[in-house]
């Protein structure tokens, strides 16, 4: 890869990555434009003296331009061609443009669309992380267009609905929430701040109370994998409470070695790993069930053989059924040293 400044020479490689910059990104807002008005503009940017580079690789892969406004520079667009992603172009154009601007000014700005989650998460990993300014519009046409609705501090905003979207499950259920819902019944910004703070609070303390019970066990288990694994979506509704789990030995036990057998199958421990893997996380639960009734007392020991017993009744595989039969006539006479 080779990093070269815009020429006339080369200005309409610029040209031609600009249109294909706008063809991804009216793609994705379900918007139109024009070819020949976005060459226009592309050539009146250069002539008009911002900077701009672009990444060679065989062919123009990628470019990058910055101008100067009101006494600072600014990144307009950057765009990598989709079979060149990954290979670290973006990175190098974004460090090649701060090389340039670090030699006049010890700043640089760009804004970003709000709806670009893969732009977002980009900057941030550059760098870019401090909130400037909040830009906002107001549409005087008579046309309804789809409209988002989201919160900077509790304060209620709007931003386009693109025609395609990467929000992942949970993030459109909270902008749904946030707008079928909170906002639509009057929730105000104090009451969206205390809601908020009040989950902050409890998860911080979720932590730090599996942070103190796992001192009494020798596990490689993280504080943080521990509580998301209590918290994580399942299928049926949990019989036991994060509370009740954290306050009870052999539950404790349970969730450790049912959260390290998941490891040990290469997942990671998130709040879908349940929804997403129910048979490994099954099979990895009635190790852990094994690993539970072994060191249980009589009484806990009955209470849980009723539960694996209740398991007989959902529609499982031949497989499993086993087991749990298995695991029931195993410890229902099990007499345990510990």
């Amino acid at each position: 890869m080779k990093i070269f400044q815009v020429t006339r020479e080369n200005l309409s490689d610029f040209q031609d990555l600009y249109v294909e910059f706008f063809r991804e990104l009216r793609g994705k807002q379900g918007w139109g434009f024009n070819e020949g008005e976005l060459k226009r503009e592309a050539k009146e940017y250069f002539e008009r003296g911002d900077l701009i580079f672009i990444a060679y690789k065989d062919e123009p892969a990628g470019f990058i331009r910055l101008s100067s406004r009101e006494g600072c520079y600014w990144i307009e667009e950057l765009f990598i061609k989709p079979k060149f992603r990954g290979q670290g172009m973006g990175k190098a154009l974004v460090k090649r443009a701060e090389e340039e601007v670090k030699k006049h000014d010890d700043a640089l700005y760009l804004y970003v669309l709000p709806q670009d989650k893969d732009a977002i998460a980009f900057w941030k990993k550059m760098g870019y992380r401090i909130v400037n300014t909040i830009e906002l519009m107001k549409d005087l046409s008579d046309e309804k267009v789809p409209l988002r609705t989201i919160e900077i501090l509790g304060e209620e905003f709007k931003i386009f609905k693109w025609s395609r979207e990467k929000y992942t499950r949970e993030e459109l259920e909270f902008l749904d929430l946030l707008e079928e819902d909170f906002y639509s019944k009057g929730g105000t910004k104090e009451e969206f701040i205390s809601i908020v703070s009040r989950g902050l609070k409890e998860w911080l303390y979720g932590l730090e109370e599996c942070e103190r019970v796992l001192k009494e066990f020798n596990t490689p288990i993280t504080p943080r994998e521990l509580w998301l694994y209590l918290n994580a979506e399942t299928i049926e509704k949990d019989r036991y409470t994060p509370k009740e789990i954290l306050s009870n030995r052999y539950l404790l036990l349970h969730e450790i070695e049912e959260i390290k057998c998941l490891k040990e199958r290469g997942l990671k421990i998130s709040r879908e790993v349940i929804i997403n893997n129910p048979w490994i996380v099954y099979e990895c639960h009635l190790k852990a069930m094994e690993a539970e009734l072994k060191v249980a007392n009589e009484e806990w020991r009955k209470k849980r053989l009723k539960d694996l017993g209740k398991y007989l009744k959902q529609p499982l595989s031949k497989d499993l059924k086993e087991k749990i039969e298995g695991l029931i006539n195993k410890y229902k006479a099990y007499k345990s040293d510990v």
